[in-house]
């Protein structure tokens, strides 16, 4: 398991929270989602095997949300 952590400034209330972590959750090969709002990270837990950061930052901004590493 690898475990990468993003940063979504654009994350600004409880319902853009619950969007992203349902649809990263959805994602073959995501693990697991948690979701600070107060630093404005994601930190995402996933096989390697299967998807890579870079896909998983391609979900997240393809959703609207901007994401820096």
């Amino acid at each position: 398991m690898t475990t990468t952590i993003f940063n979504v400034p654009s994350i600004s209330c409880s319902a853009c929270s619950n969007k992203i972590q349902q649809e990263l959750k959805s994602v073959n090969g995501v693990h697991d989602v948690q979701i600070d709002m107060k630093t404005q990270t994601v930190r995402v837990e996933f096989d390697s095997a299967k998807i890579q950061p870079q896909d998983i930052r391609k979900t997240v901004s393809l959703m609207g949300y901007e994401v820096i590493r």
